[in-house]
């Protein structure tokens, strides 16, 4: 008995024995050598355990640092995709990547395709037959990547990867599914094909799949990406939904071949939830396949001609006109109020000289004009490097907001009397009617251009949507309509001689009136550095302060000294290092981590595209605030109609959901939704309704009555 009982337990120790022994066989990864400093990699597999003659997928895992990035098989504008060198067991081979879906990202100028936070890049592994059970395969890989962020680091990782042989293989179970995740975004075969066709600006690309045409009816945003360089600028591009399948039109690049050309690549769609799908486009010359050429983009933006309409002459008036309105109502907007209240001054010092009020009146439309014109050629070049730039993109940058804090607080000093430009420095409080001149009209066409630009008002939102979806030539005339409306009551009232009849004549009462007019400035001023403060912190507010006590500095110095040529040498150049110093600093300065946004300023939870479709799913009514901290539009809008007690109340009563999208900093995905709803800018209010179905756009001017309409109405309960 005593010796069965022994047998027993040896058995049993034994078998524990192996069970141990075959659960440490695992799938083993070392690094051998590395000199990647912002990605962590990894080489991971599905299986710990591998069969003979099996296939399966390992993986290069790359966790890289917050705002890096590595690069699809094209990466686009600039960079390099990862690239291996295997040194494998005999019999054992490796098949080419099995790239997952690319994101487009935006760097500078340029436009990258690849991959932020982590990229999970599989590759298939084939066994031999011949692998025996109780072997080891060591998989051993030298990986290269370049990885970017404001600079390029090429990388680089041995990386030696041992699995067991066993008879039957054993799964992995966190490194399948990361593997198994990554392969469903990779691109897959179409079930109709695709064709291209080359259009008067570039391509159309027209793909037929049922599961795309599904994909794309929910779709937050659809991309083609081709998979040669240098054929499609990476301009905006426009898409069509059908029910066979969606058309993208692309705009083509310098060095596209002439005539008909095949053009491969692969068309992404990014679902509501924010999952990528991707279909295999191997689109070869052909007119485009019924159902999907002539689909229609649905318009949800309220514009002249929806996002993608097609440019007509009798639509290019009407959002001429409409621009041209807008630009007049820009007039009443807060931001431009200042500096209209200077050139009111200015207007009574003209008003008995009919020929010098003329001349300041289109030396004021110039400045005006050419302010417009410059900035819708920015706008034109930044699209055609691939990023979307909307009605205030200037005030995104903080040196560019740095640059004219301080400018305007040196208008501010001048109004004051504390300098003159044009005369001497000394001559504070001379003859009124004898300073400025046309320079200073023209200055203050391009100040009121350029403070007036970021407003999106009344009429102008859907023409100036509509145009950012045109041509370069359409895009800068309407630049020049909004111009031409800022700048007619001004020039009207300068070519009208009767103005003299109710304005006194110049008098020292105007050099009081001058001195009053320089404290909006001063508060244009606290506006901009509240601006600024949102996009550097207290750092960058600290930084400008600083510029405006050298700007002080500089002009005590040239009335002190600015008689003889050294002096004003020495002026000029504390003033200019004042611009330019602070400006140039703040671009390397950010905002601290928790800080306090705008979303957490108004109670609201930050915007994006997965927590809207997470609050449908709920049935929630959702009121959603596209706004930034440079749009005094935006931020009255707040005040008056959205933070009042009766749109609170209908929020509360109606559990609905508050979400900010704020693009005070430049945002891809906020400027993506800016464009698929038709808008050039912000503000942008959406309400959606319970029970589901398209947003409700609200007027850019908001009242307490009409959010608490707006909400009761999407509840269903008026």
């Amino acid at each position: 008995m005593r010796g069965i009982i022994s047998r027993v337990v040896g058995l049993l120790a034994a078998a524990c024995a192996s069970l141990v022994a075959g659960q440490a066989a695992f799938a083993q990864s070392q690094i051998l050598s590395t000199d990647a400093k912002q990605a962590k990699p990894s080489l991971i597999s599905e299986l710990a355990a591998v069969a003979p003659g099996d296939t399966f997928f390992a993986a290069l895992n790359l966790e890289l640092e917050d705002t890096w990035h590595v690069y699809w098989q094209n990466p686009g504008d600039s960079g390099l995709p990862p690239t291996v060198k295997w040194k494998l067991p005999e019999g054992v081979t490796a098949g080419p990547f099995k790239w997952p879906a690319p994101e487009a990202i935006p760097l500078a100028t340029l436009m990258n395709f690849g991959y932020e936070h982590e990229l999970v890049l599989p590759m298939e592994i084939k066994v031999p037959a011949s692998a025996k059970p109780g072997d080891k395969l060591t998989l051993t890989g030298a990986f290269d990547w370049l990885i970017c962020q404001d600079v390029c680091i090429p990388e680089r990782a041995e990386i030696a990867l041992t699995l067991p042989v066993e008879a039957v293989a054993r799964a992995n179970d966190a490194d399948s599914a990361a593997i198994a995740k990554s392969i469903t975004t990779s691109a897959v075969p179409l079930s109709g094909g695709a064709t291209v066709e080359r259009t008067k600006d570039g391509f159309k690309v027209a793909a037929v799949d049922g599961d795309l045409a599904d994909a794309a009816k929910t779709a937050a945003s659809i991309r083609f990406f081709p998979l040669g360089p240098e054929t499609v600028y990476n301009a905006p591009q426009q898409f069509r939904r059908g029910d066979a399948g969606v058309s993208v039109e692309l705009k083509a690049s310098d060095y596209a071949k002439p005539g008909d050309q095949d053009l491969p690549g692969i068309i992404v769609v990014s679902g509501a939830d924010g999952a990528l799908k991707s279909w295999d486009v191997p689109a070869k010359p052909g007119a485009a396949a019924a159902g999907v050429a002539d689909a229609s983009v649905k318009s949800t933006g309220g514009a002249a001609a929806g996002s993608g309409d097609p440019f007509t002459i009798a639509g290019f008036l009407l959002a001429l006109g409409a621009g041209f309105v807008g630009g007049m109502v820009l007039n009443l907007m807060p931001c431009v109020l200042p500096v209209l209240a200077v050139k009111a001054a200015g207007l009574a010092v003209t008003a008995h000289n009919p020929k010098e009020s003329r001349a300041h009146g289109l030396a004021y439309l110039g400045g005006i004009l050419i302010c417009f014109a410059a900035l819708g050629g920015i706008v034109v070049a930044l699209q055609a490097a691939g990023q979307f730039a909307g009605f205030g993109f200037q005030l995104q940058y903080p040196p560019v907001v740095a640059f004219f804090t301080l400018a305007i607080f040196a208008l501010g000093l001048n109004l004051l009397g504390v300098f003159e430009v044009g005369g001497s420095l000394m001559g504070v409080g001379g003859n009124l009617a004898d300073k400025g001149g046309s320079s200073g009209a023209f200055f203050s066409g391009v100040l009121a251009a350029f403070v007036g630009a970021p407003c999106i008002g009344p009429f102008m939102a859907g023409a100036a949507g509509w145009a950012l979806q045109q041509n370069a030539a359409v895009i800068i005339t309407m630049f020049l309509a909004i111009g031409l409306g800022l700048a007619a009551p001004f020039v009207a009232l300068s070519f009208t001689p009767a103005i003299a009849k109710i304005i006194p004549r110049p008098g020292r009462w105007m050099a009081t009136l001058r001195q009053v007019l320089a404290f909006p400035m001063f508060l244009t001023m606290l506006w901009l550095l509240w601006t600024l403060a949102g996009q550097t912190g207290a750092d960058g507010v600290i930084v400008v302060l600083a510029g405006a006590i050298t700007v002080g500095f500089g002009i005590w110095l040239a009335t002190k000294w600015g008689g003889s040529v050294p002096g004003r040498v020495i002026a000029g150049a504390v003033i200019v290092a004042a611009f330019l110093i602070p400006s140039a600093a703040t671009a390397s300065i950010k905002a601290p981590a928790g800080g306090e946004t705008l979303a957490a300023a108004a109670g609201a939870e930050p915007w994006s595209v997965e927590r809207v479709a997470e609050l449908r799913s709920e049935g929630r009514i959702i009121f959603v605030d596209f706004t930034a901290r440079w749009c005094v539009t935006c931020q009255v809008n707040k005040q008056i109609a959205i933070d009042s007690q009766k749109a609170r109340k209908a929020f509360e009563q109606n559990n609905v959901a508050f979400l900010v999208a704020d693009w005070t900093n430049r945002d891809s995905v906020i400027a993506s939704a800016l464009a698929e709803h038709g808008r050039a800018g912000v503000p942008l209010y959406l309400v959606y309704p319970a029970a589901g179905g398209d947003p409700v756009v609200l007027p850019q001017v908001l009242t307490p009555g009409l959010v608490e309409k707006a909400v009761k109405d999407a509840a269903g309960t008026m």
